[in-house]
């Protein structure tokens, strides 16, 4: 064999050499993302979705992003949110949902392997999961004859909150023995927003204007609680957001542009609250994500694309956001996660995703 032969066939193994590594390359899917490390050497968890395919109605995969990885929950073949992260020595916890059937199934995963915490007989949902020492705690909600009922799981074991009233539970925190659950409750045909501390309701609004209730939060023996209220229930109604402390609330916002708060944090004496507020002072308008120190806004994005912010960590003097801001390229919208206001995508837009929440450890 001659070497112009030789020559041409190592450069055509080349050439294959080169399109198969290529190839792999650009066709890896989300669960082969390779990590990125925190400066700081902490590991920062967030849960969401994403759409299987770039159609608003395919499926979507439950999701958790470990410092911008991300692992697919479910496989993809139905619908699934994951809503909630928490993190415990080694164990990571996600709460969720996963559709089955016509109805969803709440759920609870643990380092990737979930428990049902309902039988799919009636539709539920799990908004927040908390571990005290060796007991799990979730928060949620499941159809009942008076509507959703709220309730809370401890180890898969369910207490309803609901007092007979349509209710939904959307947060929980646990201190010492003591179990809160951030909420809202129907007064009639309005709901309230309000706190129970092992399973007794506390209103935190008289039931006049539509208010919820989405974070507690306990630091020593102060109960934080995030949430909204509406000026008034016409029907252009703008909410203002809320912190309530021991039941006393201050007002984050205005009440001329509506303002919401999903998610609330305490260190070291500092309130912290992430949510969303709007350009104009309608519904309709873009948002812009928000966290609030002290009561003072931080804006993480400009109101250009319509953008929430869903959960909030403190570290030190870091703070981490987690949150999604439309695309300007085909307004999907894109999971976020800020750390002291700088942006990091978890997807790349050619499909919807979410992130909800955020912990860091």
């Amino acid at each position: 064999m001659n070497n112009s032969i030789i020559k041409q066939i190592k450069k055509g193994l080349l050439l294959l050499l080169i399109f198969i590594t290529t190839f792999f390359s650009c066709s890896k899917d989300d669960n082969n993302q390779e990590e990125e490390e925190d400066p700081t050497g902490l590991t920062v968890y967030v849960a969401g979705y994403e759409n299987k395919n770039n159609d608003f109605s395919s499926p979507t995969y439950a999701k958790l992003w470990k410092n911008g990885k991300s692992t697919n929950l479910t496989d993809g073949t139905k619908s699934a949110t994951a809503q909630a992260v928490y993190v415990s020595e080694n164990d990571v916890y996600v709460a969720g949902e996963e559709l089955i059937g016509s109805k969803y199934i709440a759920k609870v995963w643990k380092n990737g392997v979930a428990t049902n915490l309902t039988d799919g007989s009636k539709g539920a949902n799990a908004y927040s999961v908390f571990v005290s020492g060796n007991n799990v705690y979730v928060a949620g909600s499941e159809e009942g004859s008076i509507g959703f009922n709220a309730k809370v799981w401890k180890n898969g074991i369910a207490t309803d909150l609901s007092d007979g009233e349509q209710s939904y539970a959307n947060s929980v925190y646990v201190s010492e023995n003591d179990v809160y659950v951030a909420g809202v409750q129907l007064n009639l045909t309005t709901f309230m927003a309000v706190v129970w501390k092992n399973g007794v309701a506390t209103k935190l609004t008289d039931g006049l204007k539509e208010a919820t209730a989405k974070s507690v939060f306990v630091s020593g023996n102060d109960v934080y609680v995030g949430g909204s209220e509406y000026v008034n229930n016409t029907s252009n109604q703008t909410a203002i957001a809320k912190i309530w402390k021991n039941g006393v609330a201050t007002n984050l916002s205005d009440g001329i542009k509506p303002a919401y708060i999903n998610s609330v944090f305490v260190k070291d004496n500092d309130v912290y609250a992430a949510g969303f507020q709007s350009t104009e002072n309608n519904y309709y308008s873009n948002f812009m994500a928000v966290v609030w120190k002290n009561g003072v806004p931080n804006y993480l994005t400009d109101g250009t694309y319509y953008a929430i912010a869903t959960g909030v960590f403190v570290v030190g003097d870091d703070v981490y956001v987690s949150g999604r801001e439309q695309s300007g390229v085909n307004g999907t919208d894109i999971a976020k996660v800020w750390k002291n206001g700088v942006a990091t995508n978890l997807t790349n837009g050619n499909q919807l995703g979410r992130a909800y929440s955020v912990f860091v450890k």
